[in-house]
């Protein structure tokens, strides 16, 4: 189990009421006996003093409760899609001395991010190092730095690798992504493991004293792996077990599901047969990725009474794929609120459209030279006006958030920034 908590400072207490009606008490003798003292050493007058008016009586006051104690304050979730290194993302992150550095592609999200509680990230390949050779599409691996920044700049604190791609360098490669992420706690990974006493142990995170479990669970990989080495939707009892025991022993749980048909917002029969399936075991969130685009958001009813949160797919976030929708993804939110019989809930689903951006010229790209893309930079949706002007997508911003509330749904508020 791993912690995530704030110290917490010392309020300072109020004397009760009981004590200042005491010190009111005992003032009021001291001086009735100091003036009786008076009189009698000076004899004092023996006509009495004329009697004052009386003074205006006022209203009884009625002492204050004591305010009852705040309870706690809701726990701020945000979620991001796929984190895609391709070529020209690392050629970009590289730097001179041949180190790499993927913190500036953040620094446009940087308020969204700073405001979470907790952040959720999917590493869509794996992060092996440079021992196994630097590569993008079609087989993928990154350099530790990768992990590390998706940790220190992005801030993700629960890391899906469950996916189609983290298999790219067989299990050698699983066990040194796993290796980059063991020196970077308390954040938590799951669905790809070294072994089977990884791949069974319940991963929490812990904020604020509530236990967050994070379960993953791919559809495919496009490389061989054995069922240890990777968390597969169909291998039913694994999903039975790892999903039951997260519900018997965290406070909320949440399942990254990486499925979905590639490039389409429409949401598949598969994708919601497995989200009716762990919202019956007990999900509270189900966060989706692997589309590349994104899908609509809607709330499961259980028998129990309770509401699972789907979001089908929350689509890209580091990237340089080519399509604006495959560009534009968001930053899902939403709150874990406690009520006053201590059960914890999902509430105030939100998502703020995101769009990635890079300089490519039009002789660049008609030459397909994948490698000419720069400047790379994420942003609110909203804000990106002026970067659309030297695109050539024949929309613009306004247009292009517009449609992204449309496929978001009913379900979830979209913002702005």
């Amino acid at each position: 189990m791993v912690t995530d908590t704030e110290p917490t400072g010392s309020a300072k207490r109020r004397p009760s009421t009981t004590t200042v009606i005491a010190v009111i008490v005992a003032t009021v003798l001291v001086i009735a006996a100091a003036v009786a003292a008076a009189v009698l050493f000076f004899g004092g007058d023996p006509t009495p003093p004329a009697k004052p008016e009386p003074a205006a009586t006022a209203p009884a006051q009625t002492p204050e409760e004591p305010a009852e104690p705040a309870g706690p304050e809701a726990i701020r979730v945000i979620a991001m899609g796929d984190m895609l290194p391709h070529d020209s993302v690392n050629e970009n992150a590289k730097q001179a001395d041949g180190s790499y550095d993927y913190a500036p592609f953040f620094a446009g999200l940087r308020s969204q991010l700073d405001a979470a509680d907790v952040t959720f990230c999917n590493q869509e390949v794996p992060s092996a190092g440079v021992e196994f050779g630097i590569s993008g599409y079609p087989t993928f691996n990154a350099p530790t730095e990768f992990a590390r920044d998706l940790r220190g700049a992005a801030g993700c604190d629960l890391v899906n690798l469950a996916t189609n791609h983290n298999a790219d360098k067989g299990v050698a490669g699983i066990a040194a992504t796993r290796a980059a992420w063991d020196g970077l706690g308390p954040a938590v990974v799951n669905g790809a493991s070294r072994n089977a006493d990884e791949q069974s142990a319940l991963t929490v995170f812990e904020h604020d004293g509530v236990q967050i479990a994070l379960v993953s669970f791919a559809e495919f990989s496009n490389a061989p792996i054995d069922k240890t080495s990777m968390n597969f939707m169909d291998d039913d009892a694994l999903v039975q077990r790892l999903v039951t025991q997260a519900r018997e022993q965290a406070d909320i749980v949440l399942v990254s599901a990486h499925w979905g048909t590639e490039d389409s917002h429409e949401v598949n029969d598969a994708q919601r047969a497995f989200a009716a399936k762990v919202s019956a075991l007990g999900a509270d969130v189900i966060i989706g990725t692997g589309p590349h685009v994104l899908q609509s958001v809607e709330w499961l009813d259980c028998a129990d009474g309770k509401q699972t949160l789907v979001w089908y797919s929350i689509g890209n976030m580091l990237s340089t794929q080519l399509e604006l929708d495959q560009r534009t993804g968001v930053v899902a939110g939403f709150d874990i609120v406690k009520d006053d019989a201590g059960k914890f809930s999902i509430a105030n689903p939100t998502a703020m459209p995101t769009y990635m951006h890079y300089e490519w010229t039009a002789e660049q790209e008609a030459a397909g030279d994948l490698l000419a893309r720069t400047n790379l930079s994420l942003t609110p949706l909203a804000d990106a006006a002026p970067l659309f002007a030297g695109t050539r997508f024949d929309t613009s911003a306004a247009e292009q958030f517009a449609a992204t509330k449309q496929i978001l749904g009913e379900a979830v508020a979209v913002r702005e920034r």
